[in-house]
């Protein structure tokens, strides 16, 4: 069996249809023909998707924007916003004074899907693509499996440390977690902020029970946080610290490829996945080409684009992964550090969420 169906299936057995969850949910649903939404989806003649950092990249936005208007004449627009801290608040404000822009949204499993669920602004994804049988790497529901109002886009695999190689020589760079809490690293170690959702938040959930909140509290006083998604990875190239943790692998693979002195070390204790999502927004002004875009975008041609193009895992095992680097692909059966299905309920969540901003709050102080 997969090992992440295996560590997911104590919590979500089967995939049933969704539930209407409330007045929201019931102006989405049923979907009907894909013909019919198709004709009407074309007939809206446009799509707006709002992105947090990381979850595709530039010519990722190019490719599929190009794709979906040659092959359904909608025009795609995207625009990158900084997670829980730009895009709740966008949101929210949109649904509060009723002037709807944003149809489709690309975040994080964390702060950003609590809120917006319990203001009952997350729509189920009752796309049929969604539904096939024995194609996934990872079911895209299964975090949400209940309603389907979150659904997994790729599995990210983290190596684990971002070393600037002009400032840490060939075989001096930390070889584990716990080697980061030697003396000669305080203050030469950034990371993603875990109280923020994002990079941050993924890694804490995804190493915290491994490596103990011991553990966390003392990195806590070795490291500096940073707010935004970039700004870890960037404050690394630029040498303003010689180590980064919790990087978005996105944009670090990024900043590779265009030539920076930086690389990617895995740490003894091995890598990690987390995970990026997408949302259905209610009051959508364009209903039908966001149920005709989620539909395609988790068709083998949407992903084999999307995780091509964004440098991604795809959940579909029927797309491959040789657009990756061999240490950069997942590998069945191998062991890899991830977080606990029931880390992914709601509660849980904010308790995880308070805990990580409360753990890094001195790291937090230093920088501020």
């Amino acid at each position: 069996m997969n090992p992440i169906y295996g560590l997911l299936f104590l919590l979500f057995v089967f995939l049933g249809l969704p539930v209407s969850t409330g007045n929201a949910a019931s102006s989405w649903s049923p979907w009907g023909p894909m013909e019919d939404i198709t004709e009407a989806a074309r007939k809206e003649g446009a799509l707006s998707i709002y992105r947090a950092p990381g979850h595709i990249t530039v010519e990722g936005e190019r490719a599929i924007s190009e794709a979906f208007l040659q092959k359904f004449g909608i025009r795609v627009s995207w625009t990158s916003l900084g997670g829980m801290r730009e895009m709740v608040p966008r949101i929210l404000t949109e649904q509060r004074t009723k002037q709807y822009v944003v149809d489709v949204a690309m975040a994080g499993f964390g702060p950003i899907y609590t809120t917006l669920k319990s203001k009952g602004y997350l729509l189920p994804i009752l796309a049929p693509s969604t539904l096939e049988k024995n194609v996934w790497r990872l079911d895209p529901a299964t975090a949400t499996r209940e309603d389907r109002n979150w659904l997994f886009i790729n599995m990210a695999l983290h190596s684990g440390f971002f070393v600037n190689t002009a400032i840490i020589p060939p075989g001096e760079e930390p070889q584990s977690y716990r080697d980061l809490l030697d003396s000669k690293w305080k203050g030469k170690v950034v990371m993603h902020d875990p109280g923020r959702g994002g990079p941050g938040m993924g890694w804490f959930r995804s190493v915290y029970k491994p490596l103990g909140l011991d553990y966390m509290k003392a990195l806590a006083n070795q490291v500096t946080v940073l707010p935004r998604t970039n700004d870890a990875p960037d404050a690394v190239v630029r040498g303003q610290y010689g180590v980064g943790v919790a990087i978005s692998p996105t944009r670090g693979r990024q900043l590779i490829r265009q030539g920076a002195p930086v690389k990617f070390v895995v740490p003894k204790e091995g890598s990690y996945l987390s995970f990026q999502g997408i949302y259905a927004i209610v009051n959508a002004p364009h209903p039908n080409a966001a149920r005709l875009f989620l539909h395609w975008f988790f068709t083998r041609e949407g992903q084999e684009l999307y995780a091509r193009k964004t440098l991604a895992i795809s959940v579909r095992k029927d797309v491959g992964q040789d657009h990756l680097p061999p240490d950069e692909r997942y590998v069945e059966g191998q062991p890899y550090m991830m977080a606990d299905p029931a880390d992914s309920m709601p509660a849980r969540l904010k308790e995880l969420t308070a805990l990580g901003k409360d753990i890094f709050a001195v790291a937090r102080e230093k920088k501020q």
